[in-house]
């Protein structure tokens, strides 16, 4: 029975998934998670009582998947250079295959930040990792006046945002035309590692 019942919710989890993919938050509709299911209404509510629920259950699974392999990149042992190598590739592929992180992220950030922050504070010693990462910036060996967490801040800002402003981004800058904005996205890992490597430049001295 306890299986039969984790079937039923990882199968309503990943048609959620779907539908929020295509929809979004604000489009998607119990009735189509259910038809995507496979299950009835009534079902479904048992489950999850409201969409918000249903979101957070596919936000939280998402990011499950997500945190792991992206602490998995970041190794203090190698380059600062080798690192962002690694995060930045995986995090470009993993959004590809996941564009509806960004905004399960937002969302969580302004309905649930203590709940996000202690998630990521949990994840295998994340933030001491990224810290550690970091120090090269602090002790004056990368070449910039602004502290580590606008150099943070920067990496995800043109990680994220290409994702999070694409129903506007590509309706001004590609006409609309989502093969032509897939490939721009594509891209998008080696024009942010070309302006990393400008950042991280060694002071000359």
């Amino acid at each position: 029975m306890q299986n039969k019942e984790q079937n039923t919710e990882e199968k309503i989890i990943t048609a959620a998934k779907e539908i929020f993919i295509e929809k979004g938050l604000q489009g998607a509709r119990m009735q189509e998670i259910a038809d995507q299911a496979k299950i009835n209404k009534a079902l479904l509510h048992y489950y999850f009582r409201s969409k918000e629920k249903l979101f957070d259950a596919v936000f939280e699974a998402s990011i499950n998947d997500l945190f792991p392999k992206l602490s998995s990149k970041i190794d203090p042992s190698k380059s600062l250079d080798e690192v962002m190598a690694g995060i930045v590739s995986f995090y470009n592929k993993f959004l590809i295959e996941n564009p509806f992180i960004p905004q399960f992220i937002f969302h969580e950030i302004w309905q649930h930040p203590e709940k996000l922050a202690r998630f990521i504070r949990e994840q295998n010693n994340f933030i001491s990792n990224i810290n550690e990462l970091t120090k090269p910036i602090e002790l004056g060996e990368i070449k910039t006046e602004y502290k580590s967490q606008h150099f943070i801040a920067n990496i995800l800002g043109m990680c994220i945002f290409p994702y999070l402003s694409r129903p506007i981004f590509q309706r001004l800058f590609f006409e609309n035309q989502e093969d032509d904005y897939d490939q721009f996205l594509s891209e998008r890992t080696e024009v942010i590692l070309n302006v990393f490597n400008q950042l991280s430049k060694p002071e000359k001295k």
